[in-house]
Protein backbone atom coordinates (compact mmCIF):
# COMPACT_ATOMS: atom_id res chain seq x y z
CA UNK A 1 0.00 0.00 0.00
CA UNK A 2 1.37 3.44 -0.84
CA UNK A 3 0.67 5.94 2.58
CA UNK A 4 0.89 9.39 2.58
CA UNK A 5 1.53 11.60 5.60
CA UNK A 6 0.80 14.98 5.67
CA UNK A 7 1.73 17.17 8.61
CA UNK A 8 2.88 20.54 9.38
CA UNK A 9 6.41 19.50 10.66
CA UNK A 10 8.07 17.20 11.98
CA UNK A 11 10.70 18.82 14.62
CA UNK A 12 11.01 16.92 17.67
CA UNK A 13 10.15 19.57 19.25
CA UNK A 14 6.62 19.62 18.81
CA UNK A 15 5.60 16.71 20.86
CA UNK A 16 3.29 13.98 20.65
CA UNK A 17 1.58 14.29 17.25
CA UNK A 18 5.32 14.32 15.47
CA UNK A 19 7.21 11.52 17.51
CA UNK A 20 3.74 9.04 17.19
CA UNK A 21 3.68 9.98 13.35
CA UNK A 22 7.10 8.98 13.20
CA UNK A 23 6.93 5.72 14.77
CA UNK A 24 4.11 4.74 13.01
CA UNK A 25 5.44 5.56 9.46
CA UNK A 26 8.27 3.81 10.53
CA UNK A 27 6.54 0.56 11.66
CA UNK A 28 4.32 0.70 8.26
CA UNK A 29 7.13 0.77 6.37
CA UNK A 30 8.61 -1.96 8.50
CA UNK A 31 6.00 -4.47 7.50
CA UNK A 32 6.20 -3.73 3.59
CA UNK A 33 3.95 -0.36 2.93
CA UNK A 34 5.56 2.45 0.69
CA UNK A 35 5.64 4.92 3.31
CA UNK A 36 5.97 9.22 2.68
CA UNK A 37 5.88 12.11 4.68
CA UNK A 38 5.17 15.49 3.27
CA UNK A 39 5.97 18.41 5.75
CA UNK A 40 7.75 21.87 6.35
CA UNK A 41 11.12 22.25 7.81
CA UNK A 42 9.48 24.63 10.19
CA UNK A 43 11.32 24.75 13.59
CA UNK A 44 13.45 21.72 12.72
CA UNK A 45 16.61 20.58 14.41
CA UNK A 46 19.40 22.28 12.22
CA UNK A 47 21.53 19.24 13.09
CA UNK A 48 18.91 17.19 11.07
CA UNK A 49 18.38 19.21 8.20
CA UNK A 50 19.17 22.57 6.92
CA UNK A 51 16.57 25.21 7.77
CA UNK A 52 16.84 26.49 4.81
CA UNK A 53 16.80 23.05 2.34
CA UNK A 54 13.59 21.00 1.01
CA UNK A 55 13.58 17.14 0.85
CA UNK A 56 13.47 14.46 0.73
CA UNK A 57 15.70 12.67 3.58
CA UNK A 58 15.51 9.12 4.76
CA UNK A 59 14.08 7.74 8.16
CA UNK A 60 14.32 4.20 7.71
CA UNK A 61 12.54 3.38 5.13
CA UNK A 62 10.06 6.05 5.08
CA UNK A 63 10.76 8.91 2.74
CA UNK A 64 9.88 12.92 4.12
CA UNK A 65 10.02 15.29 2.17
CA UNK A 66 11.31 18.63 3.62
CA UNK A 67 9.64 21.87 2.17
CA UNK A 68 10.15 25.59 2.85
CA UNK A 69 7.74 27.55 4.87
CA UNK A 70 7.08 31.13 5.26
CA UNK A 71 4.83 33.03 6.79
CA UNK A 72 4.83 31.12 10.42
CA UNK A 73 1.31 31.38 11.62
CA UNK A 74 -0.40 29.31 8.28
CA UNK A 75 3.11 27.96 7.09
CA UNK A 76 2.38 28.98 3.75
CA UNK A 77 4.69 26.92 1.33
CA UNK A 78 4.61 26.87 -2.41
CA UNK A 79 7.06 23.63 -3.06
CA UNK A 80 4.80 21.75 -0.74
CA UNK A 81 1.72 22.97 -2.91
CA UNK A 82 3.15 22.12 -5.79
CA UNK A 83 4.62 18.40 -4.96
CA UNK A 84 1.24 17.66 -3.45
CA UNK A 85 -0.40 18.38 -6.99
CA UNK A 86 1.95 16.67 -8.62
CA UNK A 87 2.31 13.37 -6.56
CA UNK A 88 -0.90 12.98 -4.61
CA UNK A 89 -2.41 10.47 -7.08
CA UNK A 90 0.60 8.06 -6.62
CA UNK A 91 -0.93 7.07 -3.31
CA UNK A 92 -3.47 5.01 -2.39
CA UNK A 93 -4.31 6.86 1.46
CA UNK A 94 -3.83 10.46 2.56
CA UNK A 95 -3.35 10.06 6.49
CA UNK A 96 -3.67 13.99 7.30
CA UNK A 97 -2.58 15.15 10.93
CA UNK A 98 -3.77 18.11 12.24
CA UNK A 99 -5.95 20.89 11.45
CA UNK A 100 -5.63 24.93 10.82
CA UNK A 101 -2.41 25.15 8.54
CA UNK A 102 -1.82 25.27 5.42
CA UNK A 103 -0.04 22.01 4.85
CA UNK A 104 -2.97 20.05 6.31
CA UNK A 105 -5.49 21.81 5.07
CA UNK A 106 -4.19 21.85 0.78
CA UNK A 107 -3.70 18.42 1.67
CA UNK A 108 -6.77 17.70 2.04
CA UNK A 109 -8.59 20.33 -0.63
CA UNK A 110 -6.01 18.72 -3.02
CA UNK A 111 -6.99 14.50 -2.08
CA UNK A 112 -10.58 16.64 -2.41
CA UNK A 113 -9.93 17.81 -5.88
CA UNK A 114 -7.69 14.63 -7.15
CA UNK A 115 -10.37 12.07 -5.77
CA UNK A 116 -7.66 10.32 -3.47
CA UNK A 117 -9.49 9.06 -0.36
CA UNK A 118 -7.95 10.99 3.06
CA UNK A 119 -8.10 10.46 6.65
CA UNK A 120 -7.56 13.45 9.16
CA UNK A 121 -6.79 13.02 12.85
CA UNK A 122 -7.52 15.79 14.63
CA UNK A 123 -5.16 15.46 17.08
CA UNK A 124 -7.36 16.97 19.73
CA UNK A 125 -8.17 20.11 17.66
CA UNK A 126 -11.64 19.36 17.91
CA UNK A 127 -12.11 19.00 21.74
CA UNK A 128 -13.91 21.77 23.24
CA UNK A 129 -11.30 23.42 25.51
CA UNK A 130 -9.23 24.25 22.70
CA UNK A 131 -11.90 24.86 19.72
CA UNK A 132 -13.13 27.59 21.83
CA UNK A 133 -9.78 29.33 22.13
CA UNK A 134 -6.88 30.67 19.88
CA UNK A 135 -3.32 30.51 20.92
CA UNK A 136 -3.10 33.93 19.10
CA UNK A 137 -5.12 35.30 21.52
CA UNK A 138 -9.49 36.08 22.03
CA UNK A 139 -9.19 38.64 18.75
CA UNK A 140 -7.63 36.09 16.75
CA UNK A 141 -11.05 33.71 16.88
CA UNK A 142 -13.15 35.03 14.16
CA UNK A 143 -10.41 34.06 11.90
CA UNK A 144 -10.03 31.14 13.18
CA UNK A 145 -14.10 30.97 12.33
CA UNK A 146 -13.43 32.08 9.14
CA UNK A 147 -10.60 30.29 8.07
CA UNK A 148 -12.46 26.67 9.73
CA UNK A 149 -15.64 27.50 7.72
CA UNK A 150 -13.72 27.96 4.10
CA UNK A 151 -11.79 25.25 4.54
CA UNK A 152 -11.28 23.05 7.58
CA UNK A 153 -15.20 21.98 7.96
CA UNK A 154 -15.45 21.43 4.52
CA UNK A 155 -12.04 18.93 4.47
CA UNK A 156 -13.63 17.22 7.44
CA UNK A 157 -17.58 16.78 5.98
CA UNK A 158 -15.48 15.18 2.56
CA UNK A 159 -13.55 12.93 4.45
CA UNK A 160 -13.21 9.34 3.72
CA UNK A 161 -12.69 9.43 7.51
CA UNK A 162 -11.74 10.90 11.10
CA UNK A 163 -9.26 9.35 12.95
CA UNK A 164 -9.56 9.98 16.70
CA UNK A 165 -7.16 8.23 19.35
CA UNK A 166 -9.95 7.71 22.00
CA UNK A 167 -13.62 7.05 21.89
CA UNK A 168 -13.14 10.10 24.19
CA UNK A 169 -11.86 12.21 21.51
CA UNK A 170 -14.20 11.07 19.35
CA UNK A 171 -17.27 12.05 21.59
CA UNK A 172 -15.66 15.44 22.46
CA UNK A 173 -15.99 16.70 18.87
CA UNK A 174 -19.37 15.52 18.37
CA UNK A 175 -20.34 19.31 19.17
CA UNK A 176 -20.03 19.57 15.50
CA UNK A 177 -21.80 16.79 14.18
CA UNK A 178 -19.36 15.99 11.12
CA UNK A 179 -20.81 14.13 8.57
CA UNK A 180 -17.70 10.94 8.21
CA UNK A 181 -17.31 8.01 10.01
CA UNK A 182 -15.23 8.13 13.10
CA UNK A 183 -12.15 5.26 13.69
CA UNK A 184 -10.63 4.73 16.70
CA UNK A 185 -7.43 3.49 16.42
CA UNK A 186 -4.61 4.54 19.83
CA UNK A 187 -1.25 5.81 18.79
CA UNK A 188 1.26 2.79 20.36
CA UNK A 189 5.27 2.51 20.94
CA UNK A 190 7.77 0.31 19.81
CA UNK A 191 7.38 -2.02 22.81
CA UNK A 192 11.06 -4.20 21.97
CA UNK A 193 12.58 -1.14 22.88
CA UNK A 194 10.66 -1.05 26.01
CA UNK A 195 11.19 -4.80 26.86
CA UNK A 196 14.69 -4.28 28.79
CA UNK A 197 14.77 -0.99 30.86
CA UNK A 198 17.42 1.02 31.81
CA UNK A 199 18.73 1.19 34.83
CA UNK A 200 17.54 4.29 37.71
CA UNK A 201 19.58 6.58 38.56
CA UNK A 202 20.44 8.49 35.23
CA UNK A 203 17.50 11.45 35.48
CA UNK A 204 18.24 11.66 39.38
CA UNK A 205 22.50 11.99 39.07
CA UNK A 206 21.81 14.61 36.63
CA UNK A 207 19.74 16.84 38.45
CA UNK A 208 21.76 16.07 41.75
CA UNK A 209 18.76 14.01 44.07
CA UNK A 210 19.29 11.78 46.46
CA UNK A 211 18.43 7.99 45.54
CA UNK A 212 15.87 7.93 47.95
CA UNK A 213 14.21 11.10 47.55
CA UNK A 214 10.58 10.90 46.41
CA UNK A 215 10.26 12.56 42.65
CA UNK A 216 7.87 13.82 40.67
CA UNK A 217 8.18 13.54 36.95
CA UNK A 218 6.58 16.03 34.49
CA UNK A 219 7.41 15.26 30.54
CA UNK A 220 5.97 17.24 28.25
CA UNK A 221 5.71 20.71 26.21
CA UNK A 222 5.95 23.42 28.90
CA UNK A 223 2.54 24.63 27.39
CA UNK A 224 -0.57 26.68 28.66
CA UNK A 225 -2.66 22.99 28.27
CA UNK A 226 -0.56 20.93 30.16
CA UNK A 227 -2.00 21.84 33.72
CA UNK A 228 1.41 22.92 34.92
CA UNK A 229 -0.70 25.83 36.78
CA UNK A 230 -2.43 23.19 38.87
CA UNK A 231 0.95 20.81 39.60
CA UNK A 232 2.63 23.88 41.09
CA UNK A 233 0.38 23.99 43.67
CA UNK A 234 -0.39 21.05 44.32
CA UNK A 235 3.26 20.14 44.40
CA UNK A 236 3.33 22.87 46.94
CA UNK A 237 0.71 20.97 49.16
CA UNK A 238 1.96 17.48 48.53
CA UNK A 239 5.19 19.18 50.62
CA UNK A 240 3.49 19.54 53.37
CA UNK A 241 2.85 16.33 53.86
CA UNK A 242 6.29 14.94 52.14
CA UNK A 243 8.47 18.01 52.26
CA UNK A 244 11.72 15.69 50.83
CA UNK A 245 9.65 15.22 47.88
CA UNK A 246 10.92 17.26 44.14
CA UNK A 247 9.18 17.54 41.08
CA UNK A 248 10.85 17.49 37.65
CA UNK A 249 9.71 19.27 35.13
CA UNK A 250 11.25 17.88 31.90
CA UNK A 251 10.42 19.83 28.15
CA UNK A 252 11.12 22.42 25.67
CA UNK A 253 9.55 25.47 26.80
CA UNK A 254 6.28 26.64 23.96
CA UNK A 255 5.82 29.80 23.35
CA UNK A 256 7.36 31.42 26.66
CA UNK A 257 5.49 29.60 28.94
CA UNK A 258 8.29 28.47 31.00
CA UNK A 259 8.57 32.12 32.47
CA UNK A 260 4.54 31.53 34.33
CA UNK A 261 5.60 28.47 35.32
CA UNK A 262 8.90 29.67 36.82
CA UNK A 263 7.28 32.68 38.39
CA UNK A 264 4.70 30.52 40.19
CA UNK A 265 7.29 28.22 41.72
CA UNK A 266 8.52 31.14 43.36
CA UNK A 267 5.54 32.78 44.50
CA UNK A 268 4.59 29.50 46.31
CA UNK A 269 8.51 29.24 47.48
CA UNK A 270 9.21 25.66 45.65
CA UNK A 271 11.88 26.98 43.35
CA UNK A 272 14.46 25.19 45.09
CA UNK A 273 13.19 22.05 45.15
CA UNK A 274 12.00 21.84 41.33
CA UNK A 275 14.11 21.13 38.77
CA UNK A 276 13.58 22.21 34.91
CA UNK A 277 15.18 20.20 32.06
CA UNK A 278 15.07 21.10 28.41
CA UNK A 279 14.13 18.43 25.79
CA UNK A 280 15.70 14.77 25.91
CA UNK A 281 16.55 12.46 23.68
CA UNK A 282 14.24 9.33 23.30
CA UNK A 283 16.66 7.08 25.44
CA UNK A 284 16.72 9.64 27.91
CA UNK A 285 13.33 10.26 28.56
CA UNK A 286 12.70 6.14 29.24
CA UNK A 287 15.72 6.92 32.37
CA UNK A 288 13.82 9.69 33.28
CA UNK A 289 10.29 7.72 33.77
CA UNK A 290 12.39 4.75 35.37
CA UNK A 291 13.77 7.70 37.80
CA UNK A 292 10.75 8.52 38.57
CA UNK A 293 7.95 7.60 41.32
CA UNK A 294 4.80 9.15 39.59
CA UNK A 295 4.48 10.42 36.68
CA UNK A 296 2.12 13.58 36.55
CA UNK A 297 -0.31 15.24 33.47
CA UNK A 298 -2.74 17.78 34.85
CA UNK A 299 -3.88 18.58 30.97
CA UNK A 300 -7.00 20.36 30.67
CA UNK A 301 -7.25 18.84 27.27
CA UNK A 302 -5.39 15.75 25.91
CA UNK A 303 -6.24 13.97 22.86
CA UNK A 304 -4.17 10.50 23.99
CA UNK A 305 -1.41 11.36 26.19
CA UNK A 306 1.75 9.41 24.68
CA UNK A 307 3.71 10.15 28.13
CA UNK A 308 0.91 8.55 29.32
CA UNK A 309 1.93 5.20 27.42
CA UNK A 310 5.34 5.64 27.77
CA UNK A 311 5.32 6.22 31.60
CA UNK A 312 3.36 3.29 31.97
CA UNK A 313 5.79 1.11 29.76
CA UNK A 314 8.65 1.90 32.36
CA UNK A 315 6.56 0.76 35.16
CA UNK A 316 5.93 4.32 36.42
CA UNK A 317 2.57 4.74 38.04
CA UNK A 318 0.64 7.68 36.81
CA UNK A 319 -1.67 10.34 37.97
CA UNK A 320 -3.61 12.53 35.17
CA UNK A 321 -6.50 14.46 35.12
CA UNK A 322 -10.34 13.11 33.56
CA UNK A 323 -9.22 15.77 30.41
CA UNK A 324 -6.55 13.07 29.46
CA UNK A 325 -8.57 11.18 27.06
CA UNK A 326 -6.97 7.93 27.74
CA UNK A 327 -7.96 8.17 31.50
CA UNK A 328 -10.89 5.09 31.28
CA UNK A 329 -8.35 3.04 29.80
CA UNK A 330 -6.01 3.90 32.88
CA UNK A 331 -8.31 3.50 35.70
CA UNK A 332 -9.63 -0.15 33.73
CA UNK A 333 -6.02 -0.94 33.87
CA UNK A 334 -5.35 -0.26 37.87
CA UNK A 335 -2.66 1.83 36.07
CA UNK A 336 -2.96 5.19 38.32
CA UNK A 337 -4.97 7.78 39.44
CA UNK A 338 -7.64 9.92 38.04
CA UNK A 339 -7.91 13.07 39.34
CA UNK A 340 -10.27 16.30 38.42
CA UNK A 341 -8.78 19.68 37.26
CA UNK A 342 -8.24 20.83 40.85
CA UNK A 343 -4.75 20.96 42.66
CA UNK A 344 -6.10 19.84 46.13
CA UNK A 345 -7.25 16.19 44.23
CA UNK A 346 -3.66 16.47 42.31
CA UNK A 347 -2.08 16.78 45.91
CA UNK A 348 -3.62 14.27 47.38
CA UNK A 349 -3.38 11.58 44.59
CA UNK A 350 0.34 12.25 44.75
CA UNK A 351 0.53 11.76 48.15
CA UNK A 352 -1.76 8.47 48.01
CA UNK A 353 0.82 7.44 45.62
CA UNK A 354 4.27 7.69 47.08
CA UNK A 355 3.23 7.19 50.68
CA UNK A 356 2.26 3.97 49.92
CA UNK A 357 5.41 1.92 47.72
CA UNK A 358 3.22 -1.16 47.49
CA UNK A 359 0.26 0.14 45.48
CA UNK A 360 2.78 2.30 43.83
CA UNK A 361 4.70 -0.67 42.09
CA UNK A 362 0.75 -2.61 41.77
CA UNK A 363 0.01 0.26 39.74
CA UNK A 364 3.59 0.29 37.64
CA UNK A 365 3.52 -3.29 37.20
CA UNK A 366 -0.04 -3.20 35.57
CA UNK A 367 0.04 -0.33 33.49
CA UNK A 368 2.86 -2.12 32.09
CA UNK A 369 1.24 -5.10 31.26
CA UNK A 370 -1.62 -2.91 29.62
CA UNK A 371 0.80 -1.50 27.51
CA UNK A 372 2.26 -4.15 25.67
CA UNK A 373 -1.45 -5.82 25.44
CA UNK A 374 -3.33 -2.79 23.48
CA UNK A 375 -0.02 -0.06 22.53
CA UNK A 376 2.70 -2.09 20.77
CA UNK A 377 2.77 -0.44 17.22
CA UNK A 378 2.91 -3.86 15.56
CA UNK A 379 -0.94 -3.89 16.75
CA UNK A 380 -1.77 -0.75 16.17
CA UNK A 381 -0.67 -0.91 12.26
CA UNK A 382 -2.15 -4.06 11.97
CA UNK A 383 -5.85 -2.28 12.72
CA UNK A 384 -4.97 0.77 10.76
CA UNK A 385 -4.33 -0.84 8.12
CA UNK A 386 -7.38 -2.64 7.90
CA UNK A 387 -9.35 0.86 8.04
CA UNK A 388 -7.59 2.35 5.42
CA UNK A 389 -8.11 -1.03 3.25
CA UNK A 390 -11.76 -0.66 3.76
CA UNK A 391 -11.87 3.32 3.00
CA UNK A 392 -9.82 2.31 -0.51
CA UNK A 393 -12.43 0.03 -1.40
CA UNK A 394 -15.32 2.57 -0.39
CA UNK A 395 -13.64 4.80 -2.49
CA UNK A 396 -13.50 2.63 -5.23
CA UNK A 397 -16.96 1.73 -5.12
CA UNK A 398 -18.26 5.43 -4.73
CA UNK A 399 -15.99 5.80 -8.19
CA UNK A 400 -17.45 2.67 -9.98
CA UNK A 401 -21.18 4.11 -8.84
CA UNK A 402 -19.94 7.37 -10.13
CA UNK A 403 -20.61 9.19 -7.45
Amino acid sequence: MRILHVIQTVSPRYGGPVTSLRALAREQARVGHHVSICTTNDNYYAGDVATHSSGPIRDDKVTIWLHKAYFRPLLLSNKLASWLRSEIVGFDIIHIHGLYRFPVTYAAWCARKKGVPYVIAPHGSLDPFLYRQSRYGTAALPLKRIYERLFDIPNLNNAAAIHFTTKEEAERASLLKLRPKSVIVPSGLDWQSYEALPDRGFLRKTLGLNANAPLILFLGRINFKKGLDMLVPAFSKALQEIPQARLAIVGPDNEGYLANVIRWCRELDVKDKVSFVDHLEAEDVKRAYVDADVFVLASYTENFGMSVVEAMACACPVIITNHVNIWREVRDAGAGIIAGLDPDQIAHAICSVLQNKEKARAMGAKGRQAVKEHYAWSLIVENLTRVYEQLIEEAASKKRAGK
